[in-house]
């Protein structure tokens, strides 16, 4: 089971907006699926922009609404990471955007996905920032993986 309270860490880089990166990460569905009785195991592609920044501080997620995509939330990124000196990242929600497709659209599985696919790009822990869909989405994550301070 991952642990959110963990720190990890990466090489310190330049605080600037050296570099801005684009790929896609598999993200392999839970067994437990909302509804799918835990037979939907196809992984998902997610799509991604991150901005780097200080790698020290915990990384801003931000997550788009409903009828959006990574790319509606491009200028806000820009801006929380130049006056905030964060590495910020947006993200294309499975059905949304650059990502691939899944019949599962169920808030579960969208947890599910961040919560594979954050410690992939070494972000944990980070702030969830989300509008809409994408408010719910880092709500559910929040009380599925909250681990108070010891």
């Amino acid at each position: 089971m991952l642990c959110w309270a963990c720190t990890w860490r990466l090489p310190h880089r330049s605080l600037g907006l050296s570099r801005t990166s684009f790929s896609t990460v598999s993200v392999a569905l839970s067994s437990s699926s909302s509804g799918q009785g835990g037979a939907e195991s196809r992984p998902v592609r997610l799509s991604y922009k991150l901005l780097d920044g200080d790698a020290v501080r915990p990384a801003l997620v931000l997550l788009h609404g409903l009828f959006g995509s990574k790319t509606n939330l491009n200028s806000v990124a820009k801006t929380l990471a130049q006056q905030t000196g964060r590495r910020v990242l947006t993200v294309d929600a499975r059905n949304h955007g650059d990502s691939f497709y899944s019949p599962d659209m169920s808030y579960e599985a969208m947890s599910q996905d961040l919560q594979d696919f954050l410690p992939q790009l070494g972000l944990v822990p980070c702030v969830l920032i989300g509008h809409s869909m994408g408010g719910k989405t880092a709500m559910l994550l929040a009380l599925q993986r909250f681990q108070p301070p010891p």
